[in-house]
């Protein structure tokens, strides 16, 4: 109705030529806009010279320059551009990261590029792996099916060694461009566990001791383009399942907790709980710690309901 008004008031072709249009939404839509705005905001403030956002663009350049070595016809004279800007944000990213292992990497690449910009010819990069794995598609499939949700922990404390460990597992996930974007946040202290799990609605169900409770987060200063606004979720989830299977290996149980339902004032607690920074997107929380009891399996779908394969 409001949008007929607004019609018979101004006309249809003065309407038409407002490049930002006024626009009503369900209000449950309300936080996805606040958070698309956010997300804008962080790329709008923080520019070029912020020097890490520089280093997930050095990842993601290096990663553009390297994947165009490794082609069967690379030849001089291409990827200028990319070699330009990754240039630009190595300068930007070493003064206060000069031994990141990122910035080693990618000035590699940059010395094979300029070789191939004199001799005019290089043979394309292949890596021979020295270590290959010793894991059966059956024993990594029975680690999947057997992890499970846990609310119930024993009174056991997690070592942040422990923690530390697995985590190193979460930077070996796809993620897009290379950016490496997932940050964890997390803490080994029950007390402050306990109020952490307060700042999420799905926090229900646990018993009164929370052993550990880690954030994972995207830092978004990687995702320049509005339309990589989601990119963040995907890259934090393919890092989280390497963190949660490497969780089982030790010895640990966890469950994951959705952040969807979260509000302005449940997001401003956890942040400061866990000094989480406003570069950084909450994706989703986990609880961790040593099973009390394991829940019985639950049905999964049939494989006809997963899978179309077209040829």
């Amino acid at each position: 109705m409001l949008k007929k008004i607004i019609i018979k008031i101004f006309g249809r072709k003065l309407i038409s030529f407002i490049r930002f249009k006024p626009f009503l939404v369900h209000g449950k839509y309300r936080q996805i806009i606040q958070d698309l705005e956010k997300f804008s905001k962080v790329n709008e403030s923080n520019g070029e010279a912020d020097p890490y956002k520089s280093l997930i663009l050095v990842r993601k350049y290096g990663h553009f320059l390297d994947k165009g070595l490794h082609r069967k016809d690379v030849k001089k004279g291409h990827s200028k551009d990319v070699v330009l800007t990754l240039k630009k944000n190595i300068l930007i990213a070493e003064k206060s990261y000069p031994d990141n292992e990122a910035i080693l990497w990618a000035k590699d690449k940059l010395k094979i590029y300029d070789d191939l910009q004199l001799d005019g010819v290089i043979s394309p990069l292949k890596e021979e792996r020295e270590n290959e794995s010793q894991i059966e598609f059956d024993d990594l499939f029975l680690l999947m099916r057997n992890r499970r949700s846990i609310r119930l922990f024993q009174n056991k404390i997690v070592e942040d060694t422990i923690i530390e460990k697995i985590s190193a597992t979460v930077n070996w996930a796809s993620s897009s461009c290379n950016k490496q974007p997932i940050n964890l946040y997390a803490t080994t202290n029950p007390e402050i566990a306990k109020l952490c799990i307060r700042c999420c609605k799905g926090g229900t169900g646990f018993g009164d001791f929370i052993p550990a409770f880690i954030c994972f987060t995207g830092d978004m200063r990687g995702y320049v383009h509005p339309k990589e606004a989601y990119g963040p979720s995907i890259d934090v989830s393919l890092g989280a399942q390497n963190f949660l299977l490497a969780a089982e290996t030790v010895g640990l149980g966890s469950t994951a907790l959705s952040w969807a339902f979260k509000d302005d004032i449940e997001d401003q607690q956890l942040r400061k709980l866990l000094s989480i920074p406003e570069t950084s997107q909450i994706i989703f929380n986990v609880v961790i710690g040593y099973p009390a009891k394991y829940a019985i399996t639950p049905a999964r779908k049939s494989l006809n309901h997963t899978i179309k394969i077209c040829n």
